[in-house]
């Protein structure tokens, strides 16, 4: 990066911070925020505002490359973390493209870039959190959620219910590992029942059963409409083809509990297959530090994401995040050009449009193509239009 880039970007911001409507979060004054530059991702915290005017006038000023604020509501956001006084925090969730284990474009363009396919995946596990955990496991409403774009390659979901703003780090704890999966095991889930002396009948979880129970079964049956699915969570063939072709009489059993319907040999692996459909997808690298610790610092909404210049956008509804394109939707940048000398193996869509790869080429962009590529560490900026 150089000080004319730089400063090219800084503009930019400035400029963004100058216009925006709606930057500052509820309760602002109870906020912590911290700020990155150029230099450190973040190298200024522990700091507070009195409300929106004057939260605006230091992005304007400073123009920060990141701007962070606090889970938390404190007495005094500006004293040593012993000292704040802790008042009650949100809920928040980190979905990262960047974590989703087995993406095919991953072999494309490794894991440092997120392609178009990466952001629908990660939007795809932001519905499966809300829909298959969130609303029906937790009772949470679209009302008491805010979700919003993180900037980069993922999405934060923030809930602010007043039931969960007391909730400590071992509760907060419990709800990640419940959400990822890790509480579950096989002799929870069946169980053997022994009809006579000499014969026994494996049961297991009913689809109107709560929780993750409901969850697996219900996953079976939807896997039992196609061969191929049966296959893929190790059933053998020949057995996959009998639950195939007697998929009626399966579901009865299942719905009262009965699983011994056909022998699976493999049983533990296959239910371990089910569950891991389930989860959200974020392989081994979840983090749970957001989730988990109630006064972690997470990306301020509507702010600029210092390593793209993207909009850490908020997004309105569950309805409108299934609608949601990032790459034309969180654009902040939309005006005027930026010379730049490009060394890029990636093909970039942005707006519509879409720019590379580049060989060490020097040519104009739009400022938003720019600034991405610059932020990336994969162009210089040479001038301005």
């Amino acid at each position: 990066m150089s000080d004319f880039g730089n400063k090219a970007i800084s503009g930019q911001i400035k400029s963004y911070y100058a216009s925006v409507a709606g930057i500052a979060p509820d309760r602002i004054e109870e906020r912590e925020f911290g700020f990155g530059s150029f230099a450190s991702r973040i190298a200024v915290r522990h700091t507070a505002f009195g409300g929106e005017k004057e939260l605006r006038s230091y992005l304007v000023d400073a123009a920060p490359l990141h701007v962070d604020y606090s889970a938390a509501y404190y007495k005094d956001p500006t004293a040593a973390m012993d000292k704040k006084g802790w008042l009650g925090s949100e809920l928040r969730f980190d979905i990262d493209a960047g974590d989703i284990v087995k993406l095919p474009c991953r072999i494309e363009h490794g894991k440092e870039w997120a392609c178009e396919k990466c952001l629908e995946a990660a939007k795809g596990e932001v519905i499966k959190l809300i829909e298959n955990f969130l609303v029906p496991d937790f009772g949470f409403s679209a009302r008491e959620m805010e979700i919003n774009f993180s900037g980069n390659r993922g999405y934060h979901v923030h809930i602010r219910k007043e039931s969960v703003l007391s909730l400590g780090k071992s509760a907060r704890e419990e709800i990640s590992n419940y959400i990822f999966g890790q509480e579950p095991d096989y002799d929870s889930f069946f169980y053997t029942v022994r009809i006579d002396p000499r014969h026994e009948k494996q049961m297991g979880p009913r689809p109107s059963d709560g929780g993750w129970r409901g969850k697996v079964a219900n996953a079976f049956l939807n896997a039992a409409h196609s061969k191929e699915d049966l296959t893929s969570l190790g059933i053998d063939k020949t057995v996959a083809n009998k639950i195939f072709a007697n998929i009626a009489s399966v579901r009865k059993q299942i719905e009262g509990g009965n699983w011994d319907f056909y022998s699976i040999p493999n049983r533990k692996s296959v239910f371990e297959n089910l569950l891991s459909r389930q989860v959200i997808n974020q392989g081994n690298r979840i983090d749970k530090g957001v989730t988990n610790d109630p006064s972690h610092l997470m990306r301020l909404p509507n702010s600029i994401h210092g390593g793209t210049g993207l909009i850490a956008k908020k997004v309105p509804s569950l309805a409108a995040l299934e609608l949601f394109d990032p790459m034309k939707g969180a654009v902040a940048f939309n005006t005027g050009e930026l010379a730049v000398r490009v060394d890029s193996r990636y093909r970039l869509v942005m707006n519509g449009k879409e720019f590379g790869p580049y060989k060490n080429e020097e040519l104009e962009l739009p400022t938003y193509a720019a600034a991405y590529l610059y932020l990336k560490g994969l162009a210089d900026i040479i001038s301005s239009k």
